[in-house]
């Protein structure tokens, strides 16, 4: 059974922090290595974290240099074979993880799936679903974008890309999609996995 490794940067965001690590917690996927990275925050987000502090592979709540870098520390700790971080204020729907593992099961040959996912307000009410379509290289280097909460990826072809570059403060996800889909194959599914807080 593959490792799953997910993290969650996070900074002053304790009104959402909880939902998030349950969302995390509660997946019925038996081998998650998760962990929080928090940026020293000053509401009481490090109380939350040490609640769930013994079911976490790692936490830390530390200055860093934004959200780029607090990511990429996350990377350099994960040791799964599949990879993916969950924003602070954005959660997982049931049975994400384990429908994400048996798509990388069956399609041996892809570095990278999305799914689709709700687009939610501060009180998590639903308010658009985002669907997605497949996209190629090309799509990415003409701005289509993919939710980022319903991206996994695979670890080897992350390592290749050495992370997110931390000069992007926008759509540094997206340059990082670009640079793993040079990796090789990224592949849509057409499954709700993930909401986004707008």
């Amino acid at each position: 059974m593959t490792l799953v490794s997910i993290f969650t940067p996070s900074f002053n965001q304790a009104a959402y922090l909880e939902q998030t690590i349950c969302s995390v917690l509660e997946q019925d996927y038996a081998r998650i290595e998760y962990m929080v990275i928090d940026g020293a925050s000053t509401d009481s987000s490090v109380d939350i974290i040490k609640k769930y502090s013994d079911k976490l592979a790692w936490w830390v709540s530390e200055k860093d240099q934004g959200q780029a870098d607090a990511i990429n520390k996350g990377f350099a700790r994960a040791t799964g074979g599949i990879i993916a971080w969950l924003n602070s204020d954005d959660y997982y729907l049931p049975g994400t993880i384990s429908a994400a593992v048996k798509i990388f099961e069956e399609n041996p040959d892809i570095v990278m799936v999305y799914g689709n996912m709700l687009a939610v307000d501060e009180h998590g009410k639903t308010f658009n679903t985002l669907n997605f379509k497949q996209l190629t290289l090309e799509d990415l280097l003409c701005f289509q974008i993919i939710g980022q909460p319903a991206v996994f990826m695979r670890r080897f072809a992350l390592q290749k890309t050495g992370g997110l570059d931390t000069s992007f403060h926008f759509l540094l996800d997206h340059q990082l999609w670009i640079r793993i889909a040079q990796q090789g194959q990224i592949l849509h599914v057409p499954q709700t996995w993930a909401a986004a807080r707008y």
